[in-house]
């Protein structure tokens, strides 16, 4: 294999880390758990109550906090955008920030040295970070991609009817 072709399937492999990180809706799932453990937007609680009202959702004698709770369970992680054109509760956001994977000596075909490194970290679009003849890691950085955790309208209606049914 010449020096090249190398590279290229090491660049492959980051672009694939980079697309599954960005696009690819486990990657996403995976900061679903936020919202639930605190991370819910500052005035979470009153940003839905304005929601509902924007939406036409009448929650008049609706538990606030339990609806938020509600939301928040049935919410749903989605590619951030600028704008959401379906218009969706926005329970939180998350910035993906940096990629970081641990790549060992097998994935690649070859030993790490620092040598190697050095090459990557010119060639390549990842920082390489050498670990050790069998492993090293590389980071990305995404400053740019973001997760939100978003409520559809018609499932925040469902929950508020469910609520005045109890």
């Amino acid at each position: 294999m010449t020096t090249d072709t190398f590279i290229e399937r090491v660049q492959a492999m980051i672009d694939s880390a980079y697309d599954y990180e960005t696009t690819h809706q486990d990657a996403g799932d995976n900061y679903a758990h936020m919202a639930s453990e605190g991370n819910f937007y500052h005035n979470g609680d009153s940003r839905l109550q304005e929601y509902c009202a924007e939406m036409s959702i009448d929650i008049a004698g609706i538990d606030i906090s339990r609806l938020a709770e509600d939301v928040i369970f049935w919410g749903y992680m989605t590619q951030g955008a600028d704008y959401d054109v379906k218009k969706r509760f926005l329970v939180a956001s998350y910035h993906i920030g940096e990629i970081e994977q641990q790549v060992d000596a097998s994935d690649i075909g070859a030993r790490f040295t620092p040598y190697l490194i050095e090459q990557l970290n010119k060639r390549t679009d990842g920082y390489w970070r050498y670990d050790g003849p069998d492993i090293a890691y590389f980071y990305l950085n995404c400053d740019f991609h973001h997760w939100d955790h978003v409520c559809d309208a018609e499932t925040i209606r469902d929950l508020v009817n469910q609520h005045k049914e109890s």
